[in-house]
């Protein structure tokens, strides 16, 4: 045969080869041969064979693998003297109907070859097929091939003989999911033949159809459907599918960016990212006669602007570079023109069936009440209000976080406004709740929203609420029961550093029954959802909430000292020290340790908001606490205790701070103290 001296003949065996390293093997040495005209006329003939039909899928494979290479390769001349093209043209169609997968995926991308090589007629000849798969395949055939069923079953036996701990739900995916690989693979055929058609060619195609079907793809239940349908959308935007048809002059700027902002708000990340990068491309590609850019800003913006604040590392990064790229810093101007699509769609965020993006929604109210003028602001203040009323009763506390924070913001803005809503006390016990709520973060979000209300509105009642609940809650550590708990899971595997605080079942339960046979949802959302909250801002059962204890409630009053020092030090009572102090003397609980940790950081925090005398006045007491915080050997208490030394001798001077911890009258300052001390300047 032509072409064993030359390596021809491995390459192909490889090519055909059941296994993918070798595949990628076989084209890399295929691609390195250079062929002569009589390794031309036998690798037609080869091809021929293999497109048959009759030989297994590798084979196929194979075939069409050369054939998109030699496309890529050959002259214009050999290829027409050859009649390459009229044999792959009446073959390739016959492969998309191979139960293979990667054979159909080889056979859109030699489509793909053949429109770059003869441009539009042979996209105007191939189209009216590949549409007709696609329309076939939007709707689940009920009849699925008997090998596909039998694989995908397979398959699943196999894995539940692994592994006897997985769930029905998570082996039910990849079956959920298989009758849906012919419609992948026909709209993936699309992509590649719309990618090698120059878009000057394709402008001429009449693409109402072709749109049609692909927003029923990205509407589509399966969300695999969906982030396929928002891939080959990119790549229709990138062949401006927004310009008119040659026989109607309407162009689908505006109905195609109305599709993008429904991805852009989809419940998966996958299907979110897929419609980031449309977007993108969106901006990218100049926009059709007779529209402007700024038509489409009202539609996208908000969508994306809240996509910053989304959890999915992925999505919120290329977001943020995204935003940066189409508003040209001028985002905050932007936002602030568009500010009531931007709002309407924030508050429809904050109702969605995601806990993940009525969390990014309430982050994205946070930021457009802190940064925007309040002029702007004013006439959403009711609707915003009662959306974030809404969130903070939610069950996620990531929500409840979120929410709390862009409360504070907003109540510390319009406070009068707020009490003509009926909310006297600025909704102080929806924020005592997270105050004492059983996550740190929470604690401390509320302490931060909490001293910044206080601060905006000096209402003596208010003040005098929050300080009251500061000393009760403080008092109240001396109730609290020996066996305490935190954050941190009870149950430990194991004890020494390292350990993991992962508690691991077996056998039946392994399940819980809230995340068996439910709905799920990306980011961590394995339960079907958590309940959102109600109007009046009260929270449901809680199935996923552990009550507070006495020691975090004193926590929480801890962290609103700190941040009273901060941000509102004129109603700061000196008082206060008197009661944490107290508080941080009482060690027969377990968790003493992490309230000893959160006196030390407020000790920072009083350092830097008070007037240094104010502060000196309870430097001897504060140092009893960092010592205590030395002595209980925690390793995050006794860094807290450390880095508040830091700040302490920054504000107050080495050399003060050394001689106050030196002639300290208790012995235990200078014992666990003098040696984390800053050097003094010489």
């Amino acid at each position: 045969m032509s072409g064993e001296t030359n390596g021809l003949a491995s390459a192909l065996d490889l090519l055909c080869a059941p296994k993918k390293l070798d595949r990628e093997k076989g084209e890399e040495q295929f691609r390195s041969i250079v062929l002569s005209q009589g390794d031309l006329v036998y690798l037609c003939q080869w091809i021929a064979e293999k497109l048959e039909g009759l030989s297994n899928w590798e084979d196929v494979y194979g075939g069409l693998t050369v054939a998109a290479i030699l496309l890529e390769n050959a002259t214009d001349g050999a290829i027409k003297e050859l009649g390459l093209l009229d044999e792959v043209e009446s073959r390739v169609l016959e492969c998309h109907e191979n139960e293979e997968f990667r054979v159909r995926i080889a056979a859109g991308q030699l489509m793909g070859c053949l429109c770059r090589r003869l441009g539009l007629p042979v996209f105007k000849r191939f189209i009216p097929r590949v549409i007709q798969g696609v329309t076939e395949n939007l709707e689940r055939n009920t009849e699925t091939p008997a090998t596909e069923v039998q694989l995908s079953q397979r398959e699943l036996e196999l894995a539940k003989e692994r592994d006897t701990n997985l769930s029905r739900s998570s082996l039910s995916i990849f079956h959920d999911t298989a009758g849906w690989k012919h419609l992948e693979t026909w709209m993936k055929c699309i992509q590649q033949m719309v990618t090698n058609l120059k878009p000057e060619d394709f402008v001429q195609v009449e693409r109402a159809e072709i749109l049609n079907l692909i927003f029923k793809a990205v509407q589509h239940t399966n969300r695999f459907v969906r982030e396929t349908g928002y891939d080959v959308l990119a790549t229709l935007i990138q062949g401006h599918a927004c310009y008119s048809d040659p026989h109607s002059g309407e162009t689908k700027y505006l109905p195609i960016a109305n599709q993008l902002v429904q991805g852009l708000s989809d419940n998966w990340s996958q299907v979110r990212m897929a419609a980031s990068r449309a977007t993108r491309i969106f901006f990218d590609v100049p926009p059709p006669p007779g529209n402007e850019v700024t038509d489409a800003y009202p539609i996208l913006l908000p969508a994306m602007c809240l996509n910053r604040y989304y959890v999915a590392e992925g999505v919120r990064i290329y977001s943020q570079d995204t935003w940066c790229r189409v508003t040209k810093g001028e985002g905050k101007l932007l936002l602030g023109k568009y500010l009531t699509p931007a709002i309407e769609f924030y508050i429809k965020q904050s109702d969605a069936d995601n806990h993940a993006v009525r969390e990014a929604a309430c982050a994205s109210i946070a930021e457009a009440v802190s940064k925007l003028d309040a002029d702007l602001l004013k006439p959403h203040m009711k609707s915003i209000l009662e959306a974030l009323i809404v969130c903070f009763g939610d069950e996620s506390w990531p929500v409840r976080d979120a929410a709390c924070g862009a409360l504070g913001t907003l109540l510390s803005t319009f406070p009068s406004e707020a009490k003509e809503e009926g909310h006297k006390t600025l909704m102080s016990e929806q924020f005592l709740r997270n105050l004492s709520d059983s996550i740190p973060s929470v604690r401390d979000g509320a302490a931060y929203s909490i001293a910044r209300i206080m601060n905006a509105v000096s209402d003596p009642e208010i003040t005098k609420l929050y300080l009251d609940y500061i000393r009760t809650r403080l008092d109240g550590v001396k109730q609290q029961p020996m066996e305490s708990h935190g954050a941190e899971s009870p149950r430990v595997q194991g004890t020494g550093p390292g350990v993991s605080h992962v508690v691991s079942r077996s056998g039946a339960d392994a399940h819980d029954a809230r995340h068996t046979d439910q709905v799920m949802y990306s980011c961590g959302s394995l339960a079907p959802k958590l309940h959102k909250g109600t109007k009046g801002g009260c929270m449901h059962g809680a199935v996923h909430q552990r009550p507070s204890e006495p020691w975090e409630q004193a926590d929480g009053a801890v962290r609103l000292i700190g941040q009273i020092a901060e941000v509102a030090p004129k109603l700061f009572e000196d008082t206060m020290v008197d009661h944490m102090i107290e508080a941080t003397s009482h060690n027969h609980y377990t968790h003493y340790p992490y309230l000893l940790e959160t006196a030390c950081r407020t000790t920072g925090q009083m350092c830097n908001g008070l007037q240094k005398m104010q502060f000196k006045r309870h430097l001897d007491k504060l140092l009893v606490v960092l010592a205590a915080a030395v002595e209980c050997q925690l390793p995050l208490a006794a860094v807290a205790s450390e880095e508040t030394l830091s700040i302490l001798a920054q504000r107050l001077g080495p050399n003060v701070l050394r001689g106050r911890i030196e002639n300290h009258m208790d012995s235990r300052v200078p014992h666990y103290l003098r040696d984390l001390l800053p050097r003094a300047s010489s």
